[in-house]
């Protein structure tokens, strides 16, 4: 068998007024969504563990099969791995955005915690300027994509209890003032100084006018996909976080020129790769963050528009190329609700479709939705939702059965 796992970051979400109270999944026009939603079965999946902050780290460890509450160490660690560090087992890991901060009557607030979505080329820049200005051995920045960087203590383990640190993504602030969201907790202080320090080097940016920590964490130990369901295979993603937790899990991080991370990314280019990726005995998880961006930025025609182009442009062309396949099962999914309201991550189930080729015709349509969701099975973790979806022995094989 061959497995296709199509992740669309963030793309569930609440009813909107502004679109006759549908959700942006139920306003987007996705025909092909809708296509394995009609031709196999649609659910929803708890991704997010209870007591566990949503976000991208946890609900795309789910959807691996994995258990967060067990499995999980950090966000910037799995980021790490993308980028390919080489982490010692003392060190702890940050997200180092690059922001831009600005002023109101409130004080000072989070104006953009991408810094304007500024290209890999300047964030480098100023990262390379960060390390020149602090140059102390225990710290090193490191550049990734976009306003997606990193900063390594090295060592801190031994001193410092990651679970300790109070930090806050600066999604979860936007337009909102900085005041109380500082670093805190355990090493708070001299993360507070450090980031601090840090912000004095970019200050200058037309964009990007200072920097932010969150997502402490240390070097995870996870099974495999080859180790828990006899699969190799591979991730691809834009994003850093994607490539690190797919790659800790066996699956080999593919290269896709192009590939943006937000709305004008290489769809192309990510299709041809899970076709080329998809040999006998494997499971590929392609990753398109754009609709959490769209919903980070509060921007509800982008986050309908970003659902659309997934579908247009990533699944109706991976449908074009299987459609006389056997042996290839499918699944739509997403990672967490992201509200345009908010412009965070929400804690919540979300929905899921899965489709063996050669798809099934069904004369009902079923839109893939989270209205639709809960009319059918719900999975209360990555791990069962998984064991549905990939088959462990033919001559046990479970059918995907109508919706």
């Amino acid at each position: 068998m061959r497995y296709i796992i199509l992740q669309g970051d963030g793309m569930a979400d609440y009813s909107q007024p502004g679109i006759s109270y549908q959700t942006p999944l139920e306003a987007a026009d996705t025909p092909n969504m809708d296509r394995i939603s009609s031709s196999g079965m649609i659910g929803l999946i708890d991704t997010i563990p209870p007591g566990m902050t949503a976000g991208s780290s946890v609900g795309n460890m789910s959807l691996m099969g994995l258990d967060p509450a067990e499995n999980f160490s950090g966000r910037a660690p799995l980021e790490a791995k993308g980028l390919g560090l080489n982490l010692g087992d003392d060190d702890l890991v940050f997200r180092c955005n690059l922001v831009k901060l600005g002023e109101s009557e409130r004080g000072t607030i989070m104006e953009d915690y991408s810094g304007g979505h500024l290209k890999s080329s300047e964030a480098s820049s100023y990262i390379e300027r960060l390390n020149k200005g602090i140059d102390e051995e225990e710290f090193d920045f490191y550049p990734g994509l976009s306003y997606r960087n990193l900063l390594v203590w090295k060592g801190a383990k031994r001193k410092v209890d990651w679970r300790k640190i109070d930090l806050t993504p600066p999604h979860d602030i936007s337009g909102q003032a900085i005041d109380g969201h500082l670093p805190g907790g355990e090493a708070g202080d001299v993360l507070a100084s450090l980031q601090e320090r840090g912000s004095s080097l970019v200050e200058s940016g037309e964009n990007a006018n200072a920097v932010w920590f969150w997502g402490a964490g240390v070097k995870p130990d996870v099974p495999t996909f080859k180790g828990r369901y006899g699969l190799s295979g591979a991730v691809i993603s834009a994003v850093d976080l994607i490539r690190g937790l797919g790659s800790y899990a066996g699956l080999e991080p593919i290269d896709v020129p192009g590939a943006t991370g937000f709305i004008d990314t290489n769809y192309a280019g990510k299709v041809d790769a899970v076709l080329d990726s998809l040999t006998d005995d494997t499971l590929v998880y392609l990753h398109v963050e754009a609709p959490d961006e769209a919903s980070h930025m509060g921007d509800l025609d982008l986050k309908i528009e970003a659902i659309e182009r997934i579908d247009r442009k990533v699944l109706g062309p991976l449908i074009d190329a299987l459609e006389g396949e056997e042996d290839v099962r499918i699944m739509v999914v997403t990672d967490h609700i992201t509200s345009v309201e908010s412009k965070t991550h929400e804690p919540g189930a979300v929905p899921f479709a899965i489709a063996d080729f050669p798809l099934k015709k069904n004369p009902r349509l079923v839109r893939f939705s989270e209205s639709n969701g809960c009319k059918n099975d719900r999975f209360n973790s990555g791990e069962a939702l998984l064991d549905q979806f990939i088959v462990r022995d033919d001559v046990h094989r479970r059918a995907v059965g109508s919706p």
